[in-house]
């Protein structure tokens, strides 16, 4: 989730929340049944809460190690092209150096 969507969110369930605490204030009805619905509303929404965090927490794992395991295959199939190619190169100066012809400083 993009930080805009994360500021987006939380001002979307802060909205929810205080909406429904105004609606509950507003209504007709007696204090202690007011600070009930109050209450309710409250613990509904924490534990709504509880569950998008629950929910975002698992996708965000399951991401990361999605990401580490890919990473992981790249690192070591580049490793192994890396070590191809150093190899090649290497056989290559070597059979290069042998038909070379001496020069005459060497003859």
């Amino acid at each position: 989730m993009s930080e805009r969507g994360k500021g987006e969110f939380w001002a979307f369930a802060a909205g929810l929340l205080a909406g429904g605490v105004v609606a509950l204030l507003y209504a007709p009805a007696k204090g202690e049944e007011t600070r009930k619905k109050i209450m309710e509303t409250a613990e509904d929404t924490y534990h709504k809460g509880e569950d998008i965090y629950d929910k975002s927490k698992t996708e965000a794992e399951k991401i990361y190690h999605d990401g580490k395991e890919k990473a992981g295959r790249i690192y070591t199939e580049g490793r192994a092209k890396v070590e191809e190619t150093i190899d090649y190169v290497r056989d290559k100066v070597h059979k290069d150096s042998e038909e070379a012809e001496p020069t005459t400083e060497e003859k």
